[in-house]
């Protein structure tokens, strides 16, 4: 086992939040039709002394590896200063973005931090993209803005969530990616909103284009994994969390439920004694119904938000899910566990 891997199965264990994901702002200059987000208009409950006692907290609690994100980051304005300090707390940091507000001056502030920016690209097709984003000009800023990242020599991923609207076109996008000399990532996991909304589902992939992507670069939850009886299920909760610009510490980013609220509690009072977040980290494979029997558990890719939210039952089956091992074992996938 690597030490890496040792080190996810040691937070996980322990219930170490070794992973956070701190939104920073719900505000956006897009309005991207699968995103999870349900109100852009929410306001920024977090101040900036807020975060930064924040960010002091984190680090004792144990946590490695944060990103910040939105919303669209950059709208806020003291992002700098929130990045700036958290890089000299230690953290490994991402930065999560359009890349539409990259100017010069932030580009170089940036390449400061010594961060990986991931940056959503849909498709190398303007229209498309625009579609997408429901903003017209996006695509033209989001690549004016990748072009300043590259100048400055900024370390950057490329991400392609494929959906109905910009299916098959990942590939135009890797080799831009790679022109650049960034890293590059697709995936097809679009999920219902954070309010449970599941208008989003209606962008999915279906059957035949899914298969396209699990016998090709997908990188996805259906590789297979051991699953040990008393090891948590899901980095959720048990070593990763997501806090919200309204200050509410979630298991994750898509499962509904707020373990408790930063404006009125300390993070280690919510992650130590959420009552929600304890009883998604509790969750076992001998808790599950239906799925605890099910071979196909280690390559399903099984999700409690997607089980919860789209099927009703955070314990039970999810149909996504199963949708997905049933591709997997019409392709003839082998898995070695």
């Amino acid at each position: 086992m690597s030490h890496f891997n040792a080190l996810i199965q040691h937070a996980a264990r322990h219930s170490i939040p070794l992973d956070v994901a701190l939104e920073i702002t719900h505000h956006c200059n897009y309005r991207c039709q699968h995103c999870y987000i349900p109100d852009f208009s929410a306001p920024n409950a977090m101040s900036t002394e807020r975060i930064m006692v924040l960010l002091e907290e984190l680090r004792a609690m144990g946590t490695l590896f944060l990103t910040l994100t939105g919303g669209e980051m950059f709208l806020r304005k003291d992002w700098f200063d929130i990045a700036r300090r958290a890089r000299s707390l230690g953290f490994a940091l991402r930065l999560f973005t359009n890349a539409s507000r990259i100017t010069s001056q932030i580009a170089h502030q940036v390449s400061q931090l010594g961060s990986i920016v991931e940056i959503t690209v849909f498709s190398m097709n303007e229209a498309v993209f625009d579609e997408i984003t429901q903003r017209k000009g996006s695509f033209r800023a989001t690549m004016a803005g990748i072009a300043e990242l590259h100048k400055q020599e900024v370390q950057m991923l490329i991400k392609t969530p494929l959906m109905t609207l910009n299916n098959k076109h990942d590939e135009s996008v890797r080799e831009y990616a790679l022109g650049l000399g960034a890293a590059f990532q697709s995936f097809t996991s679009i999920a219902a909103k954070k309010d449970g909304d599941r208008s989003t589902l209606a962008l999915r992939l279906d059957a035949t284009s899914m298969q396209h992507y699990l016998n090709g670069p997908f990188s996805g939850c259906h590789v297979a994994r051991s699953i040990q009886e008393d090891e948590p299920l899901c980095a959720a909760a048990s070593r990763f969390c997501n806090i919200t610009a309204a200050g509410d510490v979630m298991a994750c980013n898509i499962l509904p439920g707020s373990g408790g609220n930063l404006l009125n509690q300390s993070f280690q009072q919510i992650w130590q004694h959420s009552p929600w977040l304890n009883e998604v980290r509790s969750i076992r494979r001998r808790d599950l119904d239906t799925c605890n029997t099910c071979d196909r558990l280690a390559y399903c890719g099984r999700c409690h938000a997607q089980a919860l939210v789209e099927d009703g039952n955070m314990y039970g089956p999810s149909t996504a899910a199963q949708s997905r091992a049933d591709l997997l074992d019409q392709m003839g996938v082998s898995f070695a566990v």
